[in-house]
């Protein structure tokens, strides 16, 4: 008994030994990345995380349920469409075409009023309030230098006064943010599991010349909606619930997901909502920053947001992002899209007023330059079910 309680203790020992060692060195955030993920029978970040982080709550106030297409309820998936929808977990398939709700699939035990976490989908709705703020005169330059509405960021690096609203929005701001979803020493691992993930995003040091070369970071969205909180004096949630949910007829209940109770909200990612709400940006980006007639963001606003932004990408032309919105095309024809980690999407198609939210547990491995294979899958899929020629191949 002796020798078991001195083992136990030693391995006490170790374990307390090695948590000082990380929040000595500024990885505390393993700690907790650890109790959410393994201790729970996970290895990463899920999309019903909202069942272990804080979270503020954002209203539906003036639900507006979709129009049923006329041949809602008569489409059935085939095998092969369910095979699709199956290999990498689909939970939620929801199609939108000329206005109206087509079709929509839920699977793994999810249901139509199933929240999932959004993950970088989260980005496209900061484009969106960026939209607002410039249609409401709280921001009228994106050239504007981000110290003008955040003074501090300036502090913390003499490279940070180069940096612009466009920057953040284009992802060209040249801070050195480690982008990666399976290192656990990563930024963004830090801002998903640590404490203040405010200070982590402002507290990034330059890497290169910005608005010069695109470089997906995180923290640029992270930063951006603190202008916004700032701007409007309000938290994010409330913006959202104001701004985008009210407007735009949101049917259920969301929720932003928050460092720690009475935190900062993680702007990067976090936004949970049902997959039939989430089809409502693609809506207003399907009908050039309307809805049902009335402008929510200025028509060249989303103009620009739905072009590539004038950088290079890996040492050509950038072809693939605008703000905050990720750029493809399929037959010849472009389309749009929000992407989020897990192969959260929803993809505008505005030849054949085709939305298409998917929500889902996996992604498949992203080519570098190219659009996911994972997301030419279900455009095929939502096609075929609006019945629409099959992409002949993948750009």
């Amino acid at each position: 008994m002796r020798i078991l309680l001195k083992i136990i203790l030693w391995l006490a020992g170790i374990l307390a030994a090695a948590i000082a060692l990380l929040y000595a060195t500024g990885n505390g955030h393993i700690v907790k990345g650890v109790q959410y993920t393994y201790l729970i029978g996970r290895s990463g970040p899920e999309i019903d995380d909202r069942n272990v982080f804080p979270f503020d709550t954002i209203a539906a106030p003036t639900p507006q349920p979709w129009p049923k297409s006329t041949r809602y309820g008569k489409l059935v998936l085939t095998d092969a469409q369910v095979a699709t929808l199956n290999k990498l977990h689909t939970v939620g398939f929801v199609v939108i075409q000329n206005d109206s709700l087509l079709f929509q699939d839920y699977f793994k035990g999810w249901r139509d009023d199933s929240v999932s976490n959004s993950f970088s989908m989260a980005k496209s709705y900061i484009s969106m309030l960026v939209g607002v703020a410039m249609k409401e005169g709280k921001i009228t330059d994106l050239r504007t230098p981000v110290g003008q509405y955040l003074p501090e960021f300036d502090q913390y690096d003499p490279c940070h006064k180069e940096i612009t609203l466009w920057n953040l929005l284009t992802m060209s701001t040249g801070l050195d943010w480690s982008e990666s979803g399976a290192d656990p020493f990563s930024d963004n691992a830090k801002g998903y599991y640590g404490h203040d993930v405010r200070k982590l995003a402002m507290d990034q040091p330059c890497r290169e010349v910005p608005g010069k070369e695109f470089d997906y970071i995180s923290g640029s969205t992270q930063i951006m909606a603190d202008i916004l909180q700032k701007l409007y004096g309000m938290p994010l949630n409330q913006l959202v619930e104001e701004k985008i949910w009210k407007p735009l007829g949101a049917e259920y209940t969301a929720y932003w997901g928050k460092d720690f109770g009475g935190g900062d909200f993680k702007a990067f990612c976090c936004l949970y909502a049902t997959a039939l709400d989430f089809a409502r940006i693609g809506q207003l980006w399907l009908d050039s920053g309307e809805w049902k007639g009335t402008r929510i963001v200025p028509l060249e606003y989303w103009k620009e947001s739905i072009t590539p932004a004038k950088l290079t990408d890996k040492g050509a032309p950038n072809q693939r992002y605008g703000f905050y919105w990720w750029l493809g095309s399929v037959d010849g024809n472009a389309f749009y899209y929000c992407r989020g980690f897990h192969g959260e999407y929803t993809v505008v198609l505005p030849q054949e007023r085709i939305i298409m939210v998917r929500t889902g547990m996996k992604w498949e491995d992203h080519s570098e330059g190219l659009v996911p294979e994972d997301v030419m899958d279900y455009i095929r899929v939502a096609r075929e079910l609006a019945g629409k020629p099959v992409p002949s191949a993948i750009p």
